[in-house]
């Protein structure tokens, strides 16, 4: 079992930001879930590149995304951000 770090994100303020939709709420729960119980989270999502170079990221919606680093020796998740496509990253590459 992994253990989450949440000192360094602040989780309330986005949470609240994201209180009235369900689905992002729900979907950041289960995602948390899946981490804490994986063998590896490093497997499960995507690894980054560029402002969030050696973190992983795991869609929560079809727009939101979770950022995570993984300390495997410590087996902790320091959780990093949770936000939009283009607020995580300043752009939006959709066509």
């Amino acid at each position: 079992m992994w253990h989450i770090d949440t000192d360094t994100f602040y989780i309330d303020r986005k949470l609240r930001k994201f209180k009235s939709d369900k689905a992002i709420v729900d979907g950041f729960k289960r995602v948390i879930r899946d981490l804490a119980a994986s063998n590896d989270p490093r497997q499960i999502g995507e690894l980054k590149h560029g402002k969030y170079r050696y973190c992983y990221a795991i869609h929560i919606t079809k727009s939101h995304s979770l950022v995570y680093r993984v300390f495997m020796t410590e087996k902790v998740i320091q959780l990093i951000d949770l936000d939009d496509h283009k607020n995580l990253y300043g752009r939006d590459n959709r066509p």
